[in-house]
C-alpha cells in the first residue's frame, strides 16, 4: 500500500505544474463480475470512481464497489487505488501502463494485492495484460490476457465484444482451473446516462461452476447504468 501510495503521490508531484482534468462515475450493476466471476453473489453493486488525469499523459485515481465474499465472510467494501500512464505511438496505436492495488477494508483476511497492466490499442480494439505476483496475497501469481472490441452500430450505440484469459499459478491451485469469459453487449448513452447490457458466459467446467452465492461463475445478463461528472 505503501508503494501505491508514493506512487500517486508521485503522479500527483509530476503533473502539478499542469491542470489537472477531475472526472468521477457513479453506477449501479445487477451483478459485480470480474473477469467473469461474481463479487458480490450475484447481488447488485453500486461503483464509483474518481481520478485525475494530467497533460502529460499521467493519471491516477480510485475506485469502490460494494462485496460479499459469502456467509461467514465480513467483506463488504473492495477499494482500489491506481495510477498510470497512457500516450499515442503513432496516429492508430497508443499505449497504456498502469499499477493497481485492491483493497478490502475490513476484511478478517489479508487480501489486497498489486497487480502491474499494461494496454495497447489500436483504434476500436483494445488487447490488455495484466499481472500479479501474489494474487490475494496468496503467494500464488496470477495472469490475465483480453481482447476487445467495440463497434459503432449508431453514433450513440456500440456493440462490445469482450474475450479474456485467466491463468498461472493461482488458477492451477484454486478450485478452478484456467478458464475463459467472453461476452458480448450493447452500450450507448440516453439523456447523460451511460447503459449497457451483456451477456456473459466462460468456458469453466461443470464440476467448477458455480450458480450460486459466493464466487458464481455461471452465464448471466449483465445490466450497468452509470453517470459521468
Amino acid at each position: 500500500m505503501k508503494k501505491v501510495l508514493t506512487g500517486l503521490t508521485l503522479a500527483v508531484a509530476m503533473g502539478s505544474a499542469q491542470a489537472a482534468e477531475i472526472s468521477g462515475t457513479v453506477g449501479f450493476t445487477n451483478d459485480y463480475r470480474f473477469r467473469g466471476i461474481s463479487q458480490s453473489s450475484g447481488d447488485a453493486a453500486i461503483q464509483g470512481s474518481l481520478d485525475a488525469a494530467f497533460d502529460n499523459g499521467i493519471y491516477a485515481g480510485v475506485w469502490g464497489s460494494n462485496v460479499d465474499f459469502g456467509a461467514g465472510e465480513d467483506a463488504h467494501l473492495e477499494v482500489d487505488y491506481y495510477v498510470g500512464y497512457g500516450a499515442d505511438i503513432n496516429d492508430d496505436f497508443s499505449y497504456d501502463l498502469s499499477l493497481n492495488h485492491y483493497t478490502y477494508p475490513g476484511y478478517s483476511s489479508d487480501a489486497d494485492y498489486t497487480e502491474v497492466m499494461a494496454g495497447l490499442y489500436y483504434g476500436d480494439l483494445a488487447l490488455t495484460l495484466a499481472y500479479s505476483n501474489d494474487f490475494f496475497q496468496t503467494g500464488e501469481s496470477a495472469s490475465y490476457v483480453a481482447v476487445d472490441y467495440s463497434y459503432g452500430l449508431t453514433d450513440e450505440i456500440s456493440l462490445d465484444l469482450h474475450a479474456g484469459h485467466s491463468f498461472g499459478d493461482y488458477w492451477g491451485s484454486s478450485d478452478i482451473e484456467d478458464y475463459e469469459d467472453y461476452s458480448i453487449g450493447i452500450s450507448g448513452s440516453v439523456a447523460g446516462l451511460d447503459l449497457s447490457v451483456a451477456y456473459l458466459f466462460n468456458d469453466v467446467e461443470d464440476a467448477d461452476e458455480t450458480n450460486s452465492d459466493a464466487f458464481r461463475n455461471d452465464d448471466t445478463l449483465l445490466l450497468t447504468v452509470s453517470r459521468s461528472f
